[in-house]
């Protein structure tokens, strides 16, 4: 997703060979959204994200990126912070790839606030343990301003290689986190309710059956 650029004879990042790409293509996602590939980003001209906390309540602009292209390292202790845990306070770094993701999201909706609904978890209280890529710097739940969330999903399935996309149609988020090998999954609960997943995500997505159901129905 990004070029990789040179600095002072050297890479300004290895993060900077993002996820793999699909070939060119649109989608229509609803009567006033299309769903567009994410395009590639020059690291110099690299947008800020606009960032806010949605516990914290605090606002981030994150600027991975100087002008000349390089790595800016107080950027990620930035995000660390930013993005700790919502209920212990205590940080961990975040994953290379996760945030170069969101530099390219951030190109694709100019303009757009990022709203973090979940970052990091401390494994002591994160509901399966060690198990989830919150608890790895690897994850993230998040919204965007005037972006419908089939809209964000759709857009990132059709972008980035080796992403999970969780998608909660009853709830306020699109779940984001990085693993060796692609993967989706539809979770029908809403905000302090058990996950309910999807057994059949392809069709639930095609059909709308994803934004038809209630949790409730969804159990039933």
């Amino acid at each position: 997703m990004f070029r990789r650029v040179l600095h002072n004879a050297r890479p300004t990042l290895l993060l900077l060979a993002a996820c793999a790409v699909c070939a060119p293509l649109q989608v229509q996602a609803s009567a006033n959204h299309r769903v567009s590939q994410v395009r590639q980003v020059d690291p110099a001209h690299a947008p800020v994200v606009p960032l806010k906390n949605l516990h914290s309540g605090e606002q981030l602009e994150l600027r991975l990126f100087d002008t000349d292209g390089a790595l800016r390292t107080e950027a990620l202790t930035e995000l660390r912070q930013f993005l700790r845990c919502a209920r212990t306070g205590v940080d961990h770094p975040i994953h290379w790839r996760l945030t170069t993701l969101l530099v390219a999201l951030a190109g694709h909706f100019p303009g757009k606030t990022f709203t973090v609904v979940s970052g990091y978890r401390d494994p002591s209280i994160n509901r399966s343990g060690h198990r989830s890529n919150h608890t790895r710097g690897r994850a993230i739940d998040l919204r965007i301003e005037g972006i419908p969330n089939r809209v964000l999903r759709d857009t990132i399935q059709l972008s980035f290689g080796g992403v999970g996309v969780g998608y909660y149609p009853n709830s306020s988020f699109v779940h984001i986190d990085i693993r060796p090998h692609a993967a989706q999954w539809i979770d029908f609960s809403g905000p302090g309710q058990r996950a309910c997943s999807s057994k059949t995500v392809t069709h639930d997505l095609a059909d709308g059956t994803a934004e038809r159901l209630s949790y409730e129905q969804a159990r039933t």
